[in-house]
């Protein structure tokens, strides 16, 4: 990858994660890295590609990690259980990932079947391990996308919300890792309970 693209990439998660996408500008983007105006041409063909090329870096991590925590043994309880400490895991080392979920889930930026493409493959495997416990008598009847939504919806919010609160007015400081702990235990235990698994 050349340095140019790589330093589009960075700058532009940036700006993108800052003004949202419709908000941020191609001017701004290569201001910040650096490069001339025709460079997102050059490298990526218009602002949606580079968009598009941001959320393959985002996504692409943890989909994996969350792929392999349910095709892995054990449990559909205790691979929920390892799904929720991933995703806020990966959450938390990435904190700009939340606000790109939430711009796609609210319809903020065009879903494209690349994007979906990208989406696909991490609802797909929980939306499987949701129906293992299911089948395992552990997760109660319903839609199992309507599971998988709330599962996701809690760590996202989370991030949003920690992200902006002075720790002082919070019951546990997020940006130490027993107060992480606390909100992960805290997430896990109420999910849990919403689907009617055993604790």
């Amino acid at each position: 990858m050349s340095e140019t693209r790589t330093r589009l990439l960075t700058k532009a998660r940036e700006v993108f994660a800052r003004e949202g996408y419709h908000g941020a500008s191609i001017r701004t983007i290569t201001r910040e890295a650096g490069v001339n105006l025709g460079a997102v041409t050059y490298h990526f063909g218009s602002k949606q590609a580079l968009y598009h090329a941001v959320l393959e870096e985002i996504l692409t991590p943890l989909s994996a990690r969350v792929s392999a925590v349910c095709e892995d043994s054990g449990s559909a309880r205790a691979r929920i259980r390892e799904v929720l400490r991933a995703v806020f895991e990966h959450l938390w080392s990435n904190p700009d990932q939340a606000r790109f979920m939430v711009e796609l889930r609210l319809g903020h930026v065009e879903l494209t079947d690349e994007i979906m493409e990208l989406m696909m493959p991490v609802s797909q495997a929980l939306v499987g391990l949701i129906q293992e416990g299911q089948r395992e008598g552990v997760v109660r009847e319903g839609a199992p996308l309507l599971f998988v939504l709330s599962m996701m919806a809690q760590p996202v919010y989370f991030m949003l919300v920690t992200r902006n609160t002075d720790p002082a007015l919070l019951p546990a400081d997020p940006t130490t890792d027993g107060g992480r702990a606390i909100y992960l235990e805290h997430m896990i235990e109420v999910f849990l309970r919403g689907v009617s698994l055993p604790i």
